[in-house]
């Protein structure tokens, strides 16, 4: 997994009432099962409590919240920050790419090794995302939990995240954790990003 915005911080700049648009590109591989795990990691509000012991973060018997979606995680939060934080997510399989974030599927493997790539358009100015393009590759070779987990993953990538210094982490730059979700370090860094701070490094701390 990689994304091109891991040394930069920069955030979506977007009205508090506009949708945001996130598409999957119509193709052989856009098939009704990979759209509708696709649509479960953007739209889904369920939350998975998880025992800290079985991720390293502490003690047996002390608990945290992952989120199963974007929606639901980024909805979760109710700071006021300095820039809208996209909470209004849009789900459609476009012809054309119009989406603010586009997911495209296919056969081919990335010439790097990569299992999915985010690359985005930003105006460097003023730290700001104009566009971002997911590619998830070899499709017809990966699970779609597989799928799921590496959308999930570049989706942080397209909302401004960087890596996390956290190996068992949604966001660790290689995904080795049983449990990936998103977790509230992630959504920490989302706030802290989209309340004017200068990094997008996802920082966990126990």
């Amino acid at each position: 997994m990689k994304g091109d915005t891991v040394n930069t911080w920069v955030s979506w700049k977007k009205p508090n009432d506009g949708l945001f648009h996130v598409h999957v590109q119509n193709s052989q591989y856009a098939t009704k099962e990979r759209l509708d795990a696709i649509l479960d990691v953007i739209m889904s509000q369920k939350k998975i409590e998880l025992d800290n012991s079985l991720i390293n973060k502490g003690l047996k018997g002390t608990r945290s919240i992952y989120y199963a979606g974007w929606y639901g995680a980024l909805n979760s939060i109710t700071k006021d920050t300095k820039f809208n934080i996209v909470k209004n997510l849009h789900f459609h399989l476009d012809d054309v790419p119009t989406g603010d974030i586009m997911i495209n599927l296919v056969a081919l493997s990335n010439p790097d090794g990569y299992s999915a790539y985010t690359n985005s358009i930003i105006d460097e100015q003023n730290h700001q995302i104009l566009k971002s393009t997911i590619t998830v590759y070899n499709i017809d070779k990966i699970s779609l939990e597989d799928l799921k987990t590496l959308v999930r993953h570049e989706l942080g990538h397209g909302f401004g995240l960087a890596h996390s210094t956290a190996p068992e982490d949604l966001m660790a730059p290689v995904i080795t954790t049983n449990y990936p979700y998103i977790s509230q370090c992630d959504l920490d860094a989302i706030t802290h990003l989209y309340d004017g701070g200068q990094t997008s490094k996802v920082v966990c701390e126990t």
